[in-house]
């Protein structure tokens, strides 16, 4: 008995930290509805300010203050300076935030160092009280305290007060606010702030549990969306009752099923989605209106010049018109066939890359620029497939290459469909929320099942392909023609798609879901067939990894490879298919230069890139490199837009029986 109890104190106290961790991401997706991605980033500020704070005072209430303040800052400034001119750009905000993440990491690192550091414990918390033979740290305790004491303040501040009246009608119904006359953009910066300053304030107080390194503020942000998820946005309650079942979950699971422990906290999160998928306590705010909120500004960014008239219900295009078309990819593939031959191997190696980063950008195109569905989970299909090479060529022996290709296809394809399944359940920041948790999950299992993927050290050893052809061995030149071949059969496959009857429906799908819906379309298929053919692409291009670094590591499978198809998909042009090559090319040469000069610093870079990208470069590259080649078009006939917004009217008929 004297055990289960301090079990379940262990988890009650870990579920206040995750309370206070979580606390200001559920007001800020309840009120501004937008994912900020950089809570766990303010959260590390406040761990990290709080305790040097605390090594020059002496004090441990000063340090645990002068963090929060720290972080609270931060969000200040990410608010009042940047988020608030995103306000109708849910894409833009997510894309904003993960830059900072970048940028605070970064920054924590060159000013403390990448060497993880320890948590403080005051002396006057630091003995511990007997419960039968077990004993319970008095800090602990304080834990509990403060957490519950947290809660019914910022439960009283929500519910009882005026302030709080004004958060809640802000959540509830933006527009009767404003016209009541709530000013929202300074509610909005004063929750930002609050928010941030609860994060920051868990920082030293949770170092202890969570430590302080550079990787916490990934953990942290995972964990928060996972008790967001669970409990439900909006309400102080639910994201109390989530931080405790989480908490209690995750140290039951630990003292009985140590191997598997890490995982537990994932099956409630699939329970929850499954039969629950607002959260437990969630507020009842439209989520389907969410979704169409954050899919405005890929629609926006999609309008491109450049041509596919069947995407509209125009005229059909002349020979004239469709070689004017397809002439700058034909280009590109030429200029591409020619350099093969041509560069020295560092440069052909980096080439190679390019094409590689280029068929996972596509495939997280179709999702995201086509069908409006903004994942970060992305690259778990793309690591999925590589670590299914690995295992069959390292572990088992396998070195055909037209065995080892469609095995790592197939898995991508059944892998996305499995998640695909469970994300649509939820849409909009929820949907976004899911993809980030299962792109983590699978980083976890590549991490633990040591024996076969060879956990943290990776899985190593993978040769080039073996073509089944005696005596011929592929060298780098062969396997950059390999790789191009497989480019060019993607993007036709998608190109193809795109311009299909199904592509249509599914820009529709993108536009105007409602009104799909009511004509008789089933949308739910249309977006769930997206997820698996987009897995199923990003699958070839994990294959093509796994040869081209002979290794595969968990760090594969996890956000930041997410984030980097993400930025080159908003960089290029989303909605475009082109465009996310291009943004390959910046992406990957700008951290070649980057690690060649200045290698400390490309986070801080990536993070640059992504604020420029958000706030300058609206729409990507495309539609400036679309406009210029127009002026080059054969007769002023109309030439329709690649991403363009369809004629629902015109849609064509893919409705069920």
């Amino acid at each position: 008995m004297e055990r289960i109890l301090t079990i379940f104190l262990i988890g009650i106290s870990f579920g206040s930290i995750l309370f206070l961790l979580s606390a200001g991401l559920s007001l800020t997706m309840g009120l501004m509805r937008i994912v900020n991605l950089a809570h766990g980033a303010i959260f590390m500020v406040g761990a990290y300010v709080g305790l040097a704070v605390t090594n020059i005072t002496g004090h441990f209430t000063i340090g645990l203050l002068g963090g929060a303040v720290a972080a609270g800052l931060v969000g200040l400034i990410m608010e009042a300076g940047f988020l608030r001119r995103l306000y109708k750009q849910e894409s833009g905000q997510v894309l904003l935030t993960i830059g900072f993440i970048y940028i605070i990491m970064n920054v924590v690192q060159w000013i403390w160092g990448a060497k993880p550091l320890s948590g403080i414990v005051p002396g006057s918390l630091s003995a511990v009280i007997g419960i039968g033979d077990f004993y319970f740290p008095v800090f602990r305790f304080f834990m509990i305290g403060f957490g519950l004491l947290m809660a019914v303040l910022l439960w009283l501040f929500q519910d009882k007060t005026k302030v709080g009246a004004t958060i809640r009608a802000g959540m509830d119904n933006r527009q009767v606010a404003t016209a009541l006359g709530i000013n929202l953009k300074r509610l909005f910066t004063a929750v930002f702030a609050l928010g941030s300053f609860v994060a920051g304030l868990c920082g030293l107080l949770g170092a202890p549990l969570m430590g302080i390194n550079l990787q916490v503020g990934w953990d942290a942000l995972l964990l928060a969306m996972i008790v967001v998820i669970v409990g439900g946005t909006g309400s102080v309650q639910g994201t109390l009752l989530g931080a405790m079942i989480i908490g209690l979950v995750d140290a039951f699971g630990k003292a009985y099923f140590p191997d598997i422990a890490y995982f537990a906290i994932y099956v409630a999160l699939i329970l929850i989605l499954l039969f629950r998928p607002s959260g437990l306590l969630g507020r009842p705010f439209s989520i389907q209106k969410t979704a169409e909120e954050m899919t405005q500004s890929v629609t926006l960014s999609a309008k491109m010049p450049l041509s596919i008239p069947a995407a509209t219900g125009l005229r059909k295009p002349g020979a004239r018109q469709r070689l004017y078309r397809l002439a700058p990819f034909i280009g590109a593939a030429c200029v591409l066939i020619m350099l093969g031959p041509l560069l020295p191997s560092f440069y052909l190696g980096m080439l190679t890359k390019v094409l590689i980063y280029a068929i996972f950008a596509i495939s997280l195109d179709l999702m995201m620029g086509y069908g409006g569905l903004t994942s970060m989970g992305h690259a778990a299909f793309l690591g999925v497939a590589g670590y299914t090479v690995g295992i069959l060529a390292v572990k088992e022996g396998i070195g055909l290459f037209w065995v080892l290709l469609p095995a790592g296809i197939v898995v991508a394809a059944l892998i996305s469909a499995i998640i695909g399944y469970i994300c649509l359940r939820v849409s909009g920041t929820y949907f976004l929320l899911v993809t980030i948790a299962f792109g983590q999950l699978l980083a976890i299992v590549a991490t633990k099942w040591y024996k076969v993927t060879g956990g943290t050290d990776g899985l190593v050893g993978i040769k080039r392909p073996d073509l089944g052809i005696p005596g011929f061995n592929l060298g780098p030149i062969g396997f950059y023609f390999l790789v191009f071949i497989a480019l060019v059969v993607c993007f036709a496959v998608l190109y193809r798609i795109v311009t299909s009857a199904y592509g249509r429906a599914l820009v529709g799908v993108r536009e105007n879901e409602p009104r799909m819906r009511s004509l008789g379309y089933n949308t739910w298929r249309l977006k769930y067939v997206a997820i698996i053919i987009s897995g199923t692409v990003a699958g070839v291009a994990g294959v093509f990894l796994a040869y081209y670094y002979g290794a595969m590591v968990p760090s594969t499978l996890a956000i930041e490879m997410s984030t980097a198809g993400m930025l080159m998909v908003i960089l290029g042009g989303p909605g475009t298919l082109f465009g996310p090559f291009i943004g390959a090319i910046v992406v990957v040469l700008g951290e070649n230069i980057s690690l060649t000069y200045v290698p400390d610093r490309w986070p801080l870079i990536l993070g640059g890139i992504f604020i420029l990208c958000v706030m300058l470069l609206r729409g990507g590259f495309a539609p400036y490199l679309s406009r210029l080649y127009q002026r080059f078009r054969p007769e002023p006939a109309r030439i329709t837009d690649l991403g363009g917004v369809p004629d629902l009217g015109e849609v064509p008929d893919l409705r069920e029986s």
